[in-house]
């Protein structure tokens, strides 16, 4: 396990839970890529900073600000770390009732790079956001 790798993830999870962009932005490379898997209007690959952000704020806004993750664990090696999350929202009488999800990050020169949401059950989470 990489203690940077691993740092990196919880200091980014730390900063999302407090809604702290400036950190959020810190952490990130200039050109960070975003992939958003499924058949939402989510789902997509952001390309960015801003898109990244523009991400955040979407989901904020959907969920009516409830969108929150809980960590169980973060796993690391020399360019790649994992989050391992429990997702919460709520959203128009609908629920993401603690989702299993793995974040996956790739991570380049103290920066993350590419950013992969690995889902439980990628139908609910569609469901959810459409």
């Amino acid at each position: 396990m990489t203690v940077a790798t691993v740092d990196i993830v919880r200091r980014f999870h730390e900063a999302q839970q407090r809604g702290d962009a400036a950190t959020l932005a810190d952490l990130m490379a200039d050109d960070v890529v975003w992939h958003v898997p499924g058949r939402n209007p989510m789902s997509r690959d952001y390309h960015g900073k801003a898109e990244v952000a523009g991400f955040f704020a979407r989901a904020r806004e959907l969920s009516g600000g409830t969108v929150r993750t809980e960590l169980l664990d973060v796993l690391g090696g020399e360019s790649y770390g994992v989050a391992l999350v429990r997702v919460f929202a709520e959203r128009e009488g609908r629920s993401l009732g603690g989702q299993f999800q793995a974040f996956t990050f790739r991570i380049e020169g103290d920066k993350i790079a590419e950013f992969w949401f690995m889902v439980e059950d990628r139908y609910a989470v569609d469901a959810f956001w459409s």
